[in-house]
């Protein structure tokens, strides 16, 4: 006796449907987070880009002078010409923190490195929320088909119940 599906199995243009429906909701939300991200944290202006070049290329000679005490700042300041070290010496104790802190990360400085993050930050977005996606299908395939089974099951055992309830002698 062959057994015929109780529910309708998804048809094939359904599922490829869901697999669409996954892949674009993942699109659209990690372009739309990626430029929130943009816009809540844009690029670095010119001048800013061009300070930690600067402290890029000049690491070493940079590190040493901010270490230097305020004296040999404004010596080493005056004797050297750059722009820098003069408008170091003369900033807030607060702005020098803040310079401290750009230096700091300029060490392996590249211009292009703003772009290079924003775009394997939605290359990993996307990753992880098409795998989301697909792993929500997959499980809503898998209690479909459980509960399918289940369903035949039970139906299967009612079947036996109603035939062994026929074949017993007091049976109608």
């Amino acid at each position: 006796m062959e057994e015929e599906p109780l529910l309708e199995e998804i048809d094939d243009n359904t599922e490829r449907l869901f697999r669409r429906i996954s892949l674009w909701v993942s699109l659209l939300l990690t372009t739309f987070l990626v430029v929130w991200y943009y816009q809540a944290n844009p690029p670095d202006s010119p001048e800013v880009i061009k300070m930690r070049v600067f402290f890029k290329e000049k690491n070493r000679e940079v590190g040493n002078y901010i270490n230097l005490d305020k004296n040999e700042q404004i010596a080493f300041a005056f004797k050297n010409k750059h722009p820098f070290y003069k408008h170091y010496v003369m900033s807030s104790a607060v702005e020098q923190e803040r310079i401290r802190s750009l230096i700091h990360i300029s060490t392996d400085y590249t211009p292009n490195q703003y772009w290079f993050n924003l775009f394997f930050m939605w290359v990993m977005c996307f990753t992880t929320l098409w795998f989301l996606g697909l792993m929500a299908e997959a499980c809503i395939v898998i209690m479909r088909r459980n509960s399918e089974a289940r369903i035949k099951t039970y139906k299967k055992e009612k079947e036996q119940l109603l035939a062994s309830a026929e074949n017993e002698p007091g049976g109608e």
